[in-house]
């Protein structure tokens, strides 16, 4: 096996790697072997078709398979040893590539363009300043959620029919008519319910406060925590935002990046490329700066970390429902299920790895607190 590398221009090079008999005969003999213990044959037992008619008739396809896989691994291969950080995936390049004759020929070359990635600086130091928001709860904010819980579980009553009037058939006809028109299902409200036990136990289950100070306590103590989540999630975009500031300069192979795209995204249409491209190249940037920042500080990701992480979002997605108080075991049996999905276990590996480099960088950038009302909070989002 021989393995050349162009020098590197614009972030690009070219790899050629040259396989001769040694590096792949072996295998084709093997796949050959296995193949005739399977083919059958009229005129011919099951693993008794003569070693050469198999070859004549499967040699060409066994070898271009065999050469396509050793291709893969060695490539691979390189890319770790060399600690090569390539953007995207390597491409055939058909120029450098010479024509093969599968049944003259027994040394190929494979020529592959490659490009990595750029040289930069993501980190944040004690020049860059962002902001912690400590949103502060009012009594108001206290007493709009206790009153959402009072009607969240109240009494549904149907509203009764008032009497018509005798006498007064034209009314009547009128009104009837008006009811023909509206809606047949039954009208009702919600009789808030009242501030109790019941109400208590409902809400927070077997730990639910005693009384309504307590509970109103404990409502405080939620909206608290809830408004601190929020706050930190604030800080993630600000601190995100100014990491690809920092990286915006960041110079990047654009038409190889094109090439890689349309490699891997067949039915994409050149005027979509066109239009998402420059997004693309921000999630490129903001991944090369994550996996720069997890180095740099060292992080590491463990399964407790992404567990704790699903227990909570199925926390919340409890808490939208209005179960506030729900058992440990059901937590876990739902963020177990979440994180069976590979799609959902990938997605929130890197919001783990996201929070852990937010947590690191309050040690290095200069952090302004800063205490703000509920409605000013949520004018940050706009």
């Amino acid at each position: 096996m021989k393995i050349e590398r162009s020098e590197l221009k614009n972030l690009q090079s070219v790899v050629k790697l040259t396989l001769e008999p040694a590096d792949y005969k072996e295998q084709v003999e093997k796949e050959l072997k296995e193949l005739r213990r399977k083919v059958q044959m009229p005129g011919f037992r099951p693993g008794m078709v003569p070693a050469g008619l198999v070859k004549k008739m499967y040699g060409k396809g066994v070898l271009a398979e065999t050469l396509n896989k050793v291709i893969g691994e060695q490539l691979s291969k390189y890319i770790e040893d060399e600690k090569l950080q390539i953007l995207g995936d390597p491409l055939p390049n058909d120029e450098q590539t010479p024509d093969m004759d599968l049944d003259n020929q027994d040394t190929f070359t494979f020529a592959f363009d490659i490009a990595v990635a750029p040289e930069f600086d993501a980190k944040l130091t004690a020049k860059d300043k962002l902001k912690q928001y400590k949103v502060t709860v009012t009594d108001e904010l206290v007493e709009k959620q206790v009153k959402a819980y009072c009607e969240r579980f109240g009494e549904y009553v149907e509203d009764k029919k008032p009497a018509k009037k005798a006498g007064k058939k034209a009314e009547a006809a009128a009104e009837e008519k008006a009811e023909a028109k509206a809606d047949d299902k039954p009208k009702g409200h919600i009789v808030p319910a009242k501030l109790d036990a019941e109400l208590f136990a409902k809400v927070y289950g077997a730990d639910a406060p005693k009384d309504a100070n307590g509970f109103r306590a404990k409502v405080r103590e939620d909206i608290e925590n809830s408004m601190a989540e929020e706050a930190k999630y604030k800080f993630g975009l600000d601190a995100k935002e100014a990491i690809l500031k920092k990286v915006a300069k960041m110079e990047l192979p654009e038409e190889f990046l094109k090439r890689w795209v349309k490699a891997t995204n067949k039915d994409m249409k050149e005027e979509d490329l066109e239009r998402d491209f420059p997004k693309m190249l921000d999630e490129l940037k903001w991944h090369l700066s994550k996996d720069q920042l997890m180095k740099h500080f060292d992080i590491k990701i463990e399964h407790e970390d992404v567990k704790a992480f699903a227990r909570n979002v199925a926390k919340l997605q409890f808490m939208n429902y209005g179960l506030v108080h729900v058992e440990d075991q059901y937590l876990d049996n739902f963020a177990d299920e979440m994180l069976k999905n590979e799609d959902q276990l990938r997605g929130m590996i890197e919001r783990v790895a996201e929070t852990k480099i937010y947590d690191a960088i309050k040690g290095v950038a200069k952090i302004e607190e800063k205490e703000v009302s509920y409605d000013d909070f949520g004018k940050l989002f706009k």
